[in-house]
């Protein structure tokens, strides 16, 4: 009798031990007293972009090729998922190359759920760029795209092995297109525009109303001397129109918009915006009928903003700065998660940065997260950026990842996916952010 409990008892301190050394509670500990909010705050003092003065008229150029793999791959953009069986329309790496004589920038783009950091950590060394050359990087977020392009054993058990090799081809395919779309350069105007979007964006957290969200079209379009146009555009809503029970690879309604946009523009390139809470509003059928129709309505309503000439004579400015952060905080239940340990092992370390890029008066922020439109409502970053001569585009998936950035009102009170599950940094990170963003939109003018 003693003996069995005795065997009970290190048996219920062993399995406690356990538990602790895998969970912790959530720190709480507030933003103004964490170490790695006061390590970003020196940072930022001493932050500022390179600039470039135009020494010539700006040149542009374009390129784009499918990234579809030669062979069967997992799905990735939910749970676990079946390799795919057929192409409903094909996905791309698009690159956009701008030249003003003293730089070139480029935004390169893929039709994939992110920007694979794995991919970027190969373009950055396969790119022989000059010093003074940025590469700006997002996705389309589509949720019906392949996996294999992350190497850790999250990555591994949501979207299958990884496929180094495409990864390698793909990497080495993405620089002959910068190759390509600078050769290709002539000279151009840039112009800026915006459109809305509103009645197709719905908010994925609050259901109530009550939350802001983001519904703008915005970009700018390119006219070159020889009479070729190119648009680049950013929209806020999910691309999660299709079943997640498909097996059709498809770019959903960003590849619906170029396409129709390909009818006036020979070039049409889409950047995730901030979709971190924001979904396509109404629902009246699943799967490809619904993406057409969101598609061409979204496209009439870019083909039908006002244009606004920028100039052809433009300073580039550009930066990255990495983000400090705590130990990652991914909840399991409202107030517990998974020690750091636990998550580096699964994931591997936190790491994100903001890149800009600044031309003329179009500011470009890179995200790696899935940043919330909410929170640049909620502080009024499109107006901060107007008062510093500023037109604000800010972009998701920047070729590192760090979750959810939410506004912070949802921490506590939501037990949604993108708060709970979703959120790898714990709170305050919507105020965190925020500052972020607004010094460097404040410094984006000095």
């Amino acid at each position: 009798m003693r003996k069995g409990l005795k065997w009970l008892i290190a048996t219920f301190l062993f399995v406690f031990a356990l538990l602790l050394s895998l969970v912790a509670p959530i720190d709480y500990t507030p933003l103004d007293q964490q170490p790695f909010y006061h390590r970003m705050m020196e940072k930022l003092d001493t932050f500022h972009l390179n600039e470039y003065q135009a020494s010539k008229a700006l040149k542009v150029g374009w390129s784009q090729f499918s990234i579809v793999p030669d062979h069967p791959v997992v799905m990735a953009g939910y749970k676990p998922r079946e390799k795919f069986t057929d192409v409903h329309d094909s996905l791309y790496a698009r690159v956009m190359a701008i030249d003003n004589g003293s730089t070139t920038v480029y935004f390169i783009s893929v039709d994939l759920l992110l920007f694979p950091p794995a991919l970027k950590n190969l373009l950055m060394k396969r790119a022989k760029l000059d010093t003074s050359d940025f590469m700006y990087f997002s996705a389309t977020h589509t949720h019906t795209g392949v996996g294999g392009w992350d190497p850790s054993r999250l990555g591994k058990f949501l979207m299958g092995d990884y496929e180094e090799a495409w990864m390698t081809q793909l990497a080495d395919e993405i620089v002959h297109h910068m190759q390509k779309a600078k050769i290709t350069m002539r000279p151009a105007s840039l112009l800026s525009w915006e459109a809305s979007g509103m009645k197709h964006v719905s908010h994925r957290i609050d259901k109530s109303g009550k939350s802001l969200v983001d519904g703008k079209l915005r970009g700018i379009s390119i006219v070159r001397d020889d009479s070729t146009k190119a648009l680049l555009f950013t929209f806020s809503a999910h691309p999660t129109l299709i079943s997640r029970k498909g097996t059709s690879l498809s770019a959903d309604y960003p590849g619906v918009v170029i396409s129709e946009l390909k009818k006036k523009y020979q070039y049409a390139q889409f950047l995730a915006g901030m979709v971190g809470s924001h979904g396509i509003s109404g629902l009246p059928i699943y799967e490809f009928p619904f993406v057409d129709l969101v598609g061409k309505s979204l496209s009439r309503n870019i083909l039908g903003a006002e244009q606004i000439p920028e100039g052809n004579q433009l300073s580039i400015k550009t930066g990255r700065i990495k983000i400090e952060h705590g130990p990652s905080q991914l909840r399991l239940t409202k107030n517990i998660k998974l020690r750091n340990w636990v998550f580096e092992d699964l994931v591997g370390p936190l790491e994100g940065e903001i890149d800009v890029i600044k031309i003329g008066n179009i500011l470009f922020l890179g995200t790696s997260c899935d940043f919330s439109g909410e929170i640049s409502r909620d502080n009024s970053f499109d107006e901060k950026a107007a008062a510093v001569n500023s037109k604000l585009i800010i972009t998701s998936f920047n070729g590192e990842y760090t979750g959810y950035i939410t506004a912070d009102a949802h921490y506590s009170k939501s037990a949604h996916e993108e708060v709970r599950a979703l959120n790898w940094v714990g709170p305050y990170f919507g105020e965190y952010y925020t500052e972020i963003i607004e010094q460097i939109i404040e410094k984006s003018d000095q």
